[in-house]
């Protein structure tokens, strides 16, 4: 009997301390901080029941009638700078290839005007919708959705909700949080922090920051387990984390230090020796431009040292993760 019960106390014998660290998850391997969501911030959203976008037709039409108008301005402007030409010596030989350069950028300008033209009648036509089961965006016809009980914590990283900027695809932050459909993989929700997919159709919804606030809401309370919110998310966003009342001058601040941490890379381009090797111009803006972002993180954590890290939310009801 002794020798069966080492047995059994020897199967159930507790892991050291090592194995257990090696075996959590890499989720914990940053802390978060967690802030109770006020109660009076919950029950006013519960109140305001379903919230729609409401599209800027005004700025919208302004903004692409002023495409219209500059696309024709450099056409009239090119158009007048051929019929003006009276010395035509250095064109001579190059007739064709002139030719052709000219039929591709009026096509292009051309391609331009009619595009924009054909936008005007679809104004308007893009939607957002936030309530209590979801959000769904985009083409009326088709729109996207998503429900705030398919929001997941991400695989990999340490934010399940954070913002990214892609040069390559748009000139504005972008949202991004993780969606899981039945049965089906987690795919990725980008967002554009204006809330609006298609500026030919709607350029900015007027009742953007409290649709935005709203979104980030649903987000921070909604889902189990708790999303970890990386807290730049809330300086894009020009929201304070604690109270959720707005918060503009991070916002502010950051595009200034970024604006500040490209000063180098400028000055090294500008001032950079005539007749020296290329190379080393690289590897001195690339230096340039780490000393620049270097420095726009300490600005960032010296004038905001409580908009660092990750955070989770919790409410006051003390909800289970």
């Amino acid at each position: 009997m002794r020798a069966v019960g080492r047995k059994h106390r020897k199967g159930q014998r507790v892991a050291p301390p090592a194995a257990r660290d090696a075996a959590a998850p890499a989720s914990r391997a940053v802390a978060s901080r967690v802030l109770d969501v006020p109660v009076q911030v919950l029950e006013a959203l519960a109140q305001s029941g379903p919230l729609e976008g409401v599209p800027d037709l005004r700025g919208t039409r302004l903004f692409i009638g002023g495409f219209v108008a500059l696309f024709a301005l450099i056409a009239a402007g090119l158009v007048a700078a051929v019929m003006l030409e009276e010395d035509w010596s250095n064109a001579r030989g190059n007739e064709a290839i002139l030719l052709l350069l000219g039929l591709l950028l009026f096509g292009a300008l051309g391609g331009g005007i009619w595009y924009l033209l054909r936008q005007f009648p679809r104004v308007g036509e893009g939607m957002l919708r936030i309530d209590a089961n979801g959000m769904c965006w985009g083409d009326p016809a088709s729109p996207q959705v998503v429900r705030w009980h398919e929001v997941c914590r991400a695989r990999a990283g340490f934010h399940d909700v954070k913002t990214e900027f892609v040069s390559s695809e748009a000139i504005a932050k972008r949202l991004v949080f993780q969606q899981v459909a039945r049965g089906g993989e987690p795919r990725e929700i980008r967002l554009p922090l204006a809330l609006t997919v298609d500026t030919g159709r709607v350029l900015r919804f007027r009742n953007r920051a409290v649709l935005l606030r709203a979104l980030l809401l649903h987000l921070a309370t909604q889902p189990r387990p708790r999303l970890r919110f990386d807290a730049e998310v809330f300086i894009d966003a020009g929201i304070d984390p604690q109270t959720w009342a707005p918060m503009p001058a991070p916002r502010r601040w950051m595009w200034l230090s970024s604006l500040a941490g490209l000063l180098p890379v400028l000055a090294v381009i500008v001032l950079w020796p005539m007749g020296e090797h290329i190379g080393w111009m690289v590897a001195a803006s690339v230096l340039a431009l780490v000393a620049g972002a270097g420095a726009m993180g300490w600005f960032m954590h010296q004038r905001y040292p409580g908009l660092q890290g990750v955070f989770e939310f919790e409410t006051a009801a003390g909800a289970a993760s």
